[in-house]
């Protein structure tokens, strides 16, 4: 063999007959493997970071520009929704009229009866009097007057199970004696798309009995507010006109799904505590 130098190289063998070694199969399988857990971890993280998206509801107010998107929960009849306007956090209770089923609304005296399945919805409606225990203003149960005085220029007026309500309503009154329905009068809070913040000042639970075209609801405030800010809020949220319900800890009865019957508040310790009722 000859020698080589120092600075000289010997190859050993032919280049010629060398052979480029494969990647066996199983090895491919390990790598796709790995592949595949990886993208599964990045994937699980970018979601973990991505915000939740809130479902926004189809409702009457969606439009308004005040109002941030509503979250809801939802039964066969009734629609819970909660939104914030005007930093005024406000919780919607839109009853769904789905034909033949059309909730029927009516006024009561006395709690409801929390053993009827009818029931969806209940919340207090006429103030009562501290001095006396009567209702404040006209109030007609089925055509039958049990109070007078118009002491508020709101009102409400319940023929065939719709309500309806507004400013001033001598001849409201009137039908609804003729025609056995309901009727009693509150604080007007919207008129005609216009926040109309009545008098009586300090901070409580607000209420209130809605309506945007054909559609009526209750709204009640999530935290203590003026009748100033309540006012403007709904004005803002877009009703077009809103009275006043009994506000503070009243109670407030409503079905969700599932037909569980939950409640808010305590009624009023008081002979003529009355209700606002739908049922189905």
């Amino acid at each position: 063999m000859k020698e080589i130098n120092d600075n000289e190289i010997r190859v050993i063998g032919s280049t010629g007959n060398m052979k480029r070694r494969r990647w066996p199969w199983y090895g491919w399988l390990a790598v796709g493997v790995v592949l595949a857990a990886l993208v599964a971890v990045v994937a699980t993280v970018l979601l973990l970071q991505t915000p939740n998206k809130v479902e926004s509801v189809e409702s009457p107010v969606d439009n308004c520009s005040a109002t941030q998107p509503l979250s809801h929960s939802a039964t066969h009849l009734l629609t819970i929704s909660d939104t914030i306007v005007d930093d005024v956090p406000l919780t919607l209770y839109m009853l769904n009229c789905l034909l033949p089923d059309c909730p029927r609304a009516s006024l009561q005296v006395g709690s409801p009866d929390v053993e009827d399945s009818s029931l969806l919805l209940a919340v207090m409606a006429a103030d009562v009097r501290a001095d006396n225990g009567g209702v404040v203003g006209d109030f007609v149960v089925d055509g039958r007057q049990l109070a007078r005085g118009e002491k508020k220029e709101g009102y409400c007026s319940i023929l065939d199970g719709v309500p309806a309500i507004g400013r001033g309503g001598d001849a409201a009154l009137e039908q609804a004696l003729n025609a056995k329905g309901f009727f009693f009068r509150q604080y007007v809070l919207v008129s005609n798309g216009e926040a109309v913040p009545p008098k009586p000042k300090g901070k409580n639970h607000r209420r209130a009995l809605c309506v945007v075209g054909h559609s009526v609801f209750v709204v009640a405030s999530g935290d203590r507010e003026s009748y100033h800010d309540f006012a403007t809020a709904l004005a803002d949220l877009g009703v077009d006109n809103a009275i006043a319900l009994v506000g503070s800890e009243s109670l407030l009865i409503y079905r969700t799904a599932g037909g569980l019957l939950h409640s808010i508040g305590t009624s009023l310790d008081a002979d003529n505590a009355n209700f606002i009722v739908w049922r189905r």
